[in-house]
Formats: C-alpha cells, structure tokens, sequence
C-alpha cells in the first residue's frame, strides 16, 4: 500500500510541477511584453519632452515676433507724432 500512495504523491508532484514551470514560462512571457513596454514609455518620455522644449521654443520666439511687431508700431507712432509736432511748429512760425 505505501508503494501505492508513494506513486501516486510521486505523480501529484509531477502535475504541480508542470503546472508550475507552465505558470512560470507565462509570467516570463509577461514579463517580456512589459520590458518592451517599458522601453517604448521610454522613448516616448524622451521625445515628449523634446516636443515640450520645441513647443516652448516657438512660444517663445512668437511673443519675441509680437513684441518686435508692438515695437514697430511704437516706432511709426512716435514719427508720426514728431512728424505733426513739426508742421504745427513749423506753421506757428517757430522755426
């Protein structure tokens, strides 16, 4: 009788053991896909922040480009101001 049940727990182990190396080979397996996955997040960290850097790099330039197109108008503005500031001098007699 004990051969009988020594066979058997022999043969229990066995299917726990396949079972096993089955679950184990599974979780390799997932492991690998979330390894790959990991190394995409990666690359699309790294070009997510270049893409951030170059979207605050054309802000910044824009503002520079609306800054400058303020400033011209500044510039017009003033000319046209000494411009009139002249003839009414000039008309006045205050040469």
């Amino acid at each position: 009788m004990e051969d009988t049940e020594l066979r058997e727990k022999v043969a229990h182990l066995a299917e726990r053991e396949k079972s096993n190396t089955h679950r184990i080979d599974e979780h390799d397996k997932e492991l690998d896909e979330l390894k790959k996955t990991y190394s995409i997040m990666e690359k699309m960290d790294y070009r997510m922040s270049n893409v951030e850097n170059n979207v605050t790099e054309i802000r910044k330039d824009i503002q520079n480009g609306k800054e400058q197109k303020g400033m011209k108008w500044d510039k017009l503005i003033d000319y046209l101001f000494y411009a009139i500031l002249a003839y009414a001098l000039f008309k006045l007699g205050l040469k």
